[in-house]
């Protein structure tokens, strides 16, 4: 069974981007995580514009590093 998982920040334009790997720890928060090496890891949020941005789907559930 998935458990759901509310993501923060959905009007962000990182949700709509490749590059965006959402992390997540045992207490339940999840974190937006960038995978573009040329960009913050964890930018500020809601990211607006990037220009960096790639559209494509992202992975879908966080990992929890279990």
């Amino acid at each position: 069974m998935t458990a759901v998982v509310s993501v923060p920040f959905p009007q962000s334009l990182c949700h709509r981007c490749r590059h965006l790997r959402l992390t997540g720890n045992k207490r339940g928060s999840v974190f937006l995580q960038c995978t573009e090496p040329s960009l913050p890891k964890y930018p500020p949020q809601p990211v607006r514009a990037c220009t960096q941005f790639t559209p494509g789907t992202p992975a879908a559930e966080p990992d929890t590093g279990s």
